[in-house]
């Protein structure tokens, strides 16, 4: 297990593949053929992640 940027944890699965997600939020997770393809896509679903979140529970409203 890796941590990048105290924001990711980046970890080797058995198949040579990476495994990533967010450390605040667990469920928010991608997987790459690299580590640096594993965080690029982990950032992709972040941010779908967070939106949908936002949106369903109205954080837009509240700034």
């Amino acid at each position: 297990m890796e941590v990048i940027a105290g924001k990711y944890v980046v970890e080797c699965m058995p198949n040579g593949e990476y495994y990533a997600y967010l450390m605040e939020h667990e469920q928010c997770f991608a997987y790459g053929e690299t580590v640096e393809d594993a965080i690029e896509n982990v950032e992709i679903m972040a941010e779908e992640f967070l939106y949908e979140i936002s949106s369903v529970y109205g954080l837009e409203d509240m700034a």
